[in-house]
């Protein structure tokens, strides 16, 4: 069968498309990581919105390279560091070592699962925060308030990507 005309441009598009993103990589090869951050965000959003791939896997592209710059960021946060230094001295104040409680108790004592809890707050916070101020404000507020929504999205996407489940240890 024939070609027609639309369809051979349609094929000049996308070779056209092909080669950008092509290119685009090439340079974030030669970038330090601190920028390379930065421009794979700016090419992730620009596969997002441009449709590129399926909007979970634009959500998970972008969430995944905000949560890795987040995650790097909140250790600078004043109440992310004033909870984990209570929580580190908590720890030394009743023995903890590699996770194990020396006391021998099986379950934490209740004052140190107070602490944890507001620390895992506190980092949530910290997260949104940060997805805010690189102009996220959606997937902020489902980070805060449907953590389900948004790990279903975020799965869903990575899946396009990588296929398997992830383990629900990787989870925030």
């Amino acid at each position: 069968m024939k070609k027609t005309r639309d369809e051979a441009l349609n094929l000049q598009e996308v070779g056209d498309m092909e080669a950008r993103w092509r290119g685009l990589a090439t340079q974030l090869l030669e970038l330090g990581d601190d920028a390379m951050d930065a421009q794979l965000l700016v090419a992730f959003r620009a596969a997002r919105e441009e449709g590129v791939v399926p909007p979970d896997a634009g959500f998970f592209l972008v969430a995944h390279i905000l949560t890795s710059m987040a995650d790097e960021a909140i250790g600078d946060e004043p109440r992310v560091c004033r909870l984990a230094l209570e929580l580190e001295l908590m720890e030394r104040e009743y023995g903890v070592e590699q996770g194990v409680w020396l006391s021998g108790e099986e379950t934490p004592p209740e004052d140190w699962e107070a602490l944890r809890a507001a620390y895992e707050a506190a980092c949530d916070e910290a997260r949104a925060t940060f997805f805010t101020a690189y102009g996220e404000e959606e997937m902020a507020r489902l980070y805060l308030d449907d953590r389900i929504c948004f790990h279903r999205r975020f799965e869903s996407g990575r899946r396009f990507f990588h296929g398997l489940p992830m383990l629900p240890e990787h989870l925030h």
